[in-house]
């Protein structure tokens, strides 16, 4: 909603869970599974070897990553994984590669399962990092901890990554009317868009380090815009940390159209994440009528959340 994507330099953001879509993984004994196409990930007991994420994309590595992770930090995993043998099933109707979350969201619900198979009480926050260690250290990926965050704890929090990560949760009713649209084809990887601009962030070049500040400034005025239900001001953050990130982050040729759409008709707009989807803030009903069907006259995708 604000700030991102300081989150990849240690800022703040405003973020929203959504019940929209969703990315469900199980846990079943290896002996029930019939159909081997259907396998997504490797046996538990070999998953929790060292080494096995490796650095490479897609669901397999992203649950063997999870696995990997979850046993670095319970040791006594790779005994209670046993020798029968178990698999790791995921299902996502999340949009690939168009910045909803879609990769973190496979990684919290494999923790989550993964938590219930061996009756492990894994707090919000253990999951939150874990998710985060998972893409960060096994798989190589250039990611803020934002969407680990906000997924494992759900709901609209107000997020601080300066030191150790602390958030406060907002109730989602103080929301203005807002939607979610996105490109039908996937995009780039987060990691080639974030990694670049936190490489010049830690080099400390000035434009990258002001522009980091001030999105984080956004999302801490964003807390109190909100909690007084101020939609003509969010909708200027809004329209600001567009800008913000279009200065450092650049912006794709298929990421400012689908920013336009909405803009044209009056809309607040800005990135939901590394590109290929937006978030947007409308006055009112009538005018969210209109920006749908402007989206899907264009083809995209277009939603109006139900804020988790």
């Amino acid at each position: 909603m604000l700030g991102n994507p300081s989150d990849v330099c240690g800022g703040r953001t405003i973020a929203f869970t959504f019940r929209d879509f969703a990315a469900r993984v199980s846990v079943e004994p290896a002996r029930r599974v019939e159909a081997a196409g259907a396998l997504l990930g490797p046996r538990l007991r070999d998953a929790v070897a060292p080494g096995v994420a490796g650095r490479q994309h897609g669901a397999s590595a992203l649950l063997g990553a999870s696995l990997k992770t979850l046993a670095d930090r319970i040791p006594r995993l790779r005994e209670l994984a046993g020798d029968d043998g178990a698999r790791l099933h995921v299902a996502s109707d999340v949009p690939r590669q168009v910045g909803l979350g879609g990769s973190s969201a496979i990684v919290i619900a494999a923790l989550r399962a993964l938590s219930a198979w061996f009756g492990l009480a894994l707090e919000p926050a253990v999951v939150a990092e874990l998710a985060w260690r998972a893409e960060t250290d096994e798989l190589g990926i250039a990611a803020g901890p934002m969407d680990r965050v906000v997924q494992a704890h759900e709901g609209l929090l107000a997020m601080d990554f300066g030191g150790p990560w602390t958030h406060v949760a907002l109730d989602p009713a103080c929301l203005p009317p807002i939607f979610i649209a996105w490109d039908p084809e996937p995009g780039r990887d987060s990691g080639t868009v974030h990694g670049p601009v936190r490489a010049r962030w830690e080099r400390g070049e000035p434009d990258v380090v002001a522009v980091v500040a001030e999105l984080g400034r956004l999302a801490a005025e964003g807390v109190d815009v909100l909690r007084r239900r101020d939609a003509g001001r969010l909708s200027r953050l809004v329209e600001r940390n567009f800008e913000l990130r279009a200065q450092v982050w650049g912006l794709d040729p298929r990421d400012a159209e689908l920013v336009d759409i909405g803009r044209r008709r009056g809309a607040a707009v800005k990135l939901a994440g590394s590109g290929g989807a937006v978030v947007g803030v409308v006055r009112d009903e009538q005018q969210g009528a209109t920006v749908a069907e402007a989206y899907r006259d264009a083809g995209r995708g277009f939603l109006r959340p139900r804020v988790a």
